[in-house]
């Protein structure tokens, strides 16, 4: 279970880069090619986000393996350290998820107040359309992270209490 739980966290690293990496693509394409108001607004969000997407997916590819290594060692030698720091870890890990989950909830809600409140103004509804987009898929990974990470915390508790 242990490795399971994280070469999923990896995987999801990986993701996270990859839509990143796509949406700063995209927003780059936009900005030389399109260049109009709307697709001014579109490409605030979709760059910023996607910044952040590829700096905490690169930290999650980074630090799973070794985490991975770590607690492998935990159970090897100490498995009193799993009640002790891994537990906990997982237990920061959902909260920072449900935080993330929250925030760019709210974000998604301030998106649709740009699309339909502001629609006589393009590049708010961009940048409404490109909050909406990224949020969508911020909310959508770190669910199914939390979901993950709730199962693991579950067998972690089963198992080492």
């Amino acid at each position: 279970m242990i490795f399971k739980f994280y070469k999923a966290q990896k995987a999801q690293g990986l993701l996270f880069i990859i839509i990143g990496f796509i949406a700063i693509n995209i927003s780059l394409i936009l900005v030389i090619n399109v260049n109009n108001i709307f697709s001014n607004g579109l490409t605030i969000p979709l760059s910023i986000i996607g910044i952040l997407q590829v700096y905490f997916g690169i930290n999650i590819f980074k630090k799973s393996p070794k985490h991975l290594l770590m607690v492998q060692g935990f159970v090897k030698e100490n498995q009193s350290l799993m009640v002790n720091i891994e537990i906990p870890f997982i237990h920061n890990e959902i909260l920072f998820q449900k935080k993330m989950i929250n925030t760019f909830l709210f974000l998604n809600v301030l998106a649709v107040l740009f699309i339909f409140i502001f629609n006589n103004t393009l590049f708010l509804q961009g940048l409404g359309i490109g909050l909406f987009i990224q949020s969508l898929i911020v909310i959508t990974a770190n669910y199914f992270a939390a979901q993950r990470s709730q199962i693991y915390l579950k067998w972690l508790n089963d198992y080492y209490n």
